[in-house]
């Protein structure tokens, strides 16, 4: 059957193509707890606007993918959902909160424009309804759920128990909706719900009381005990995004209680991380933040700031290059992190243990490489190749060229480290070089270079000769892009229509000819940048470009979505039209 948490799930994942925001933070913020691990916002009214704005609506979409019927499930779905008493213009918040393992929840919140007309939504559509009433909310308790939704006059709170173990291995609060446009038929949705939901859901003894204890909780939270309170988050609403993410790792760990040691605990506290994801004309931005608290920022300030080494890329010889990622790290902070934790004294003996050196230590690893670090890929090359096995048989076969280089650190830790006999299995000194051992030199290793000045790993000799030897210059890059890289820890660059273009046409199968092309015409390329620590937060900014630079980039995914729907469809319908 139809659960009413599918109808209320369908309200907010589909709003997530058609939902809302403010210039403010929304208000339903204001109900979510500190305990809040992870936390989604989707913002309705802007990507609303994006679609509409390009011609795309709902029922569009619907009809693209199913009959035309608005009689059909799904369409029937959606329009029960507009006429709800659901804001569907205003901000939904998915919560995942961590208390103790029986005590933690997962809670859809999302405003209410109308609680008369939510009441009869439900009435209508929950055979087991039964309307309850606690101080100044309402509720109904879903029995065959075990979750509860409440509201006020203005807001709307879907909250069902977890198992928090399960959950942080990789359970799903809850199935897929039935119903859900293009989704499963009602057995399925009951099927995949049921077996879902047993991976997660924790019963308490009296789980109706607990969980409306917990609502009245949450409706009446004071100021100090929401995550608005919190500046990581509140900053992160504050930026009006398409679809936003807030981590905040401390109630994760507190809930595990003395599985995680009290000096981690303290080192992680104040630190959150924070992503925004806006789709504008021709491209994707997304900005992440990561915030350190005090314990963590100290060690951060401690070693400064290593820049990435543009120069590692300069030299890369190859004007076709794939991707890309130059890297500045100072690995000290590793060994800082440990000892704050207590964990220096077992790293040491067990690198004794291992590597047969007796005065190995976890310092003389992190002295050894200045944490400079470069790696690139270029030209890929897919190819049909006689089989060797079956004659008249072929295989295909990829090639790419790719460098991997780090530079050395302090050499005195450097020669202690490369002298451990746990290495002498693997590598060999040969003059001033350390190469692979003889028994290491088989067909298909990588060819490895390694001086007191640079480790250089590569996919063939003569690609690493060609790069050691400086003659080799980096070409076909975006200049504007690499000169914003010096300065900064990170940048990172990967193209994806040289990828796409290297894929010969007669490796894609017939049926998928007409998706893979509108594939290898929808990205171009992706860049990242990661800025220095500014003492409080450090930031990196993504950007997926699109081929298409005039449309709005999610209108191109939720059409290439759509035509993928399609196909699926019809081939599934070609399918069962076959008589055998």
């Amino acid at each position: 059957m139809t659960k009413m948490f599918s109808k209320v799930l369908l309200t907010a994942v589909t709003a997530a193509v058609m939902l809302s925001a403010c210039s403010k933070v929304p208000d339903q913020s204001k109900y979510i707890p500190k305990t809040a691990g992870v936390v989604l916002s989707i913002n309705s009214k802007q990507i609303t606007n994006k679609l509409v704005t390009n011609g795309l609506t709902m029922e569009k979409m619907f009809s693209a993918l199913q009959d035309k019927d608005t009689a059909n499930p799904a369409m029937k779905a959606w329009k029960d959902a507009e006429n709800s008493g659901v804001d569907l213009q205003n901000n939904f918040f998915v919560s995942v909160v961590f208390n103790s393992s029986n005590q933690s929840y997962v809670t859809i919140t999302g405003g209410l424009k109308d609680a008369a007309k939510f009441e009869a939504y439900l009435k209508k559509n929950l055979s087991s309804f039964t309307l309850q009433k606690k101080n100044d909310f309402q509720y109904v308790w879903e029995a065959d759920q075990s979750a509860l939704i409440g509201w006020n006059k203005e807001t709307v709170i879907y909250l069902r128990g977890v198992d928090a173990n399960k959950l942080k291995n990789g359970g799903l609060p809850g199935g897929m909706p039935g119903g859900l446009p293009g989704g499963f038929d009602e057995d399925d949705s009951s099927a995949v719900d049921s077996a879902v939901a047993t991976q997660v859901r924790y019963e308490t003894p009296d789980a109706e009381a607990t969980w409306v204890a917990e609502a009245d909780h949450l409706f009446h939270l004071k100021k100090d005990e929401s995550a608005a309170d919190i500046s990581a988050f509140h900053d992160l609403l504050k930026n009006n995004a398409d679809l936003s993410v807030y981590v905040n790792p401390e109630p994760m760990y507190a809930s595990q209680g003395a599985a995680i040691p009290a000096n981690l605990k303290q080192l992680l506290q104040g630190s959150y991380y924070t992503g925004a994801v806006n789709f504008e004309k021709g491209k994707v931005i997304m900005d992440g933040v990561s915030y350190a608290g005090k314990d963590l920022s100290d060690i951060y300030k401690k070693y400064g700031k290593t820049e990435a080494d543009v120069k590692l890329l300069e030299q890369y010889p190859s004007d076709n290059i794939l991707g890309f990622m130059v890297y500045g790290f100072d690995f000290r902070m590793i060994g800082d992190i440990v000892k704050a934790t207590g964990l220096d004294g077992m790293a040491n003996i067990s690198l004794r243990m291992y590597s047969g050196n007796q005065n190995l230590t976890l310092d003389d690893i992190l002295n050894a490489f200045n944490g400079q670090m470069f790696f690139a890929a270029s030209d890929l090359n897919v190819k049909n190749t006689p089989s060797t096995v079956v004659p008249g048989e072929s295989n295909t076969r990829t090639d790419v060229k790719w460098v991997f280089a780090m530079k050395v650190g302090d050499k005195a830790a450097f020669e202690k480290v490369m002298g451990t006999p746990a290495l002498q299995t693997f590598i060999t000194k040969q003059g001033n070089k350390y190469v692979l051992a003889p028994m290491m030199q088989q067909p298909g290793m990588p060819a490895l270079s390694i001086d007191d000045k640079l480790i250089t790993v590569a996919n063939d000799q003569p690609t690493l000769d060609a790069y050691l030897g400086g003659k080799g210059k980096a070409g076909g890059l975006d200049n504007s892009f690499v000169s914003k890289i010096k300065g900064n820890p990170m940048g990172a660059y990967i193209n994806f229509e040289k990828i796409a273009a290297a894929i010969p046409d007669n490796e894609i199968p017939e049926s998928g000819k007409a998706i893979a092309g509108q594939v290898k015409g929808l990205l171009k390329d992706a860049t990242a940048l990661t800025h220095p620590f500014d003492g409080k937060a450090q930031h990196t900014e993504v950007v997926l470009n699109f081929k298409k630079q005039e449309e709005n980039s999610l209108v191109q995914l939720v059409n290439l979505g759509t035509n993928v729907a399609k196909m699926v469809k019809e081939e599934k319908k070609a399918d069962t039209s076959v008589v055998y």
